[in-house]
C-alpha cells in the first residue's frame, strides 16, 4: 500500500477537533493524500463511516438538524489543517449508547445493538489490519452470529483475530480484494471525470452535494463491508477545494 494512504487511522488524526463527539458517531477508514490523483495536489483527505448504518437512512428522522452538505446518508464536513469538523449539529444522529457486558440484561433497541455491533467489528477488522497489514480476505462467518437481539451483540464480541485468520478460505474474497485499487479503492477518479462518467456514478445516492448549483467533484468510492457489520454497499467521498468541504455519501445497490 502506497505511503500516501493510512487504513484505519486514529481519530486524532483524522479530526479537527470535539473528538469525544466524532469518535461517538464516525468510523475512521483510511486517510490519503490527492497526490494519489493529482501529484500537484498536496492535501489529505479521509474517508469515514458512520456507526448507526442499520435499517433506512441515517438522519431520515432527524430533517430539523439538516444543513446544505449534511443530508440523509450525506455528511459534510470542513476540512481545516487536512482534518475534518462535522458541520451539523451532533443532534443528527439518533443513537450513541454503548452497551456493557455488565448491560447485557437490559432491553436495548435494534438500532443501539447494531451501533454497538459495527464498532465491535470495525475495531475487530482494524486489528487484524494491524496485524497483517492488509485487509481480512477469509470467510470468518459463523451461525452463532445470526442469533436475534444482545446475544448476537455478545457472541461477536467473543471473537478475535485468531478466529479471521482461522476463517475458511474464500476464492471470491481473495480475488475482490486483489481486484480494488491499493487493495481499497473502488474507484478512484484520477482522470477527474464527472460522477456519471465515473465507472462508479452514484445513480442510488439519495443525496449529492452541490455549491452554487454544481456537483462537488467526486473523489473516491470504496466499499463499505469490509469495515463494519452493517455497512452502505459503497462510500462515495466529494470535495470542493474551493470551499474546502468534504461530503461522504452513502449508496445502496
Amino acid at each position: 500500500m502506497s505511503d500516501l494512504i493510512k487504513l484505519f487511522p486514529e481519530y486524532e488524526s483524522v479530526f479537527y477537533d470535539d473528538i469525544e463527539n466524532h469518535k461517538k458517531y464516525f468510523l475512521p477508514i483510511c486517510s490519503f493524500n490527492l497526490k494519489l490523483i493529482d501529484p500537484t495536489k498536496d492535501q489529505w483527505l479521509h474517508m469515514v463511516s458512520v456507526k448507526e448504518i442499520f435499517d433506512g437512512c441515517v438522519g431520515e428522522n432527524t430533517a430539523a438538524y439538516h444543513t446544505a452538505f449534511t443530508k440523509a446518508d450525506m455528511f459534510g464536513f470542513d476540512v481545516i489543517d487536512g482534518k475534518y469538523k462535522f458541520d451539523a449539529n451532533w443532534n443528527f444522529f439518533s443513537v450513541d449508547t454503548v452497551i456493557t457486558a455488565e448491560d447485557y440484561q437490559n432491553k436495548y433497541s435494534e438500532l443501539e445493538i447494531e451501533y454497538n455491533k459495527n464498532e465491535t467489528i470495525y475495531q475487530l477488522k482494524k486489528a487484524y489490519y494491524q496485524k497483517h497489514g492488509k485487509l481480512c480476505d477469509k470467510d470468518y462467518d459463523r451461525p452463532g452470529l445470526h442469533v436475534d437481539g444482545i446475544h448476537s451483540l455478545e457472541r461477536m464480541r467473543q471473537l478475535t483475530v485468531k478466529d479471521m485468520e482461522n476463517g475458511n478460505h474464500s476464492d471470491y474474497l481473495v480475488e475482490r480484494l486483489k481486484q480494488k485499487i491499493y487493495s481499497l479503492f473502488e474507484e478512484l477518479n484520477t482522470a477527474g471525470l464527472p460522477l456519471e462518467d465515473c465507472k462508479f456514478g452514484g445513480e442510488n445516492l439519495i443525496n449529492k452535494p452541490y455549491h452554487n448549483d454544481v456537483l462537488f467533484p467526486n473523489i473516491a468510492t470504496i466499499e463499505g463491508y469490509d469495515f463494519q457489520q452493517s455497512a452502505a454497499d459503497f462510500l462515495f467521498l466529494f470535495y470542493n477545494e474551493e470551499i474546502n468541504k468534504a461530503v461522504i455519501c452513502l449508496e445502496y445497490t
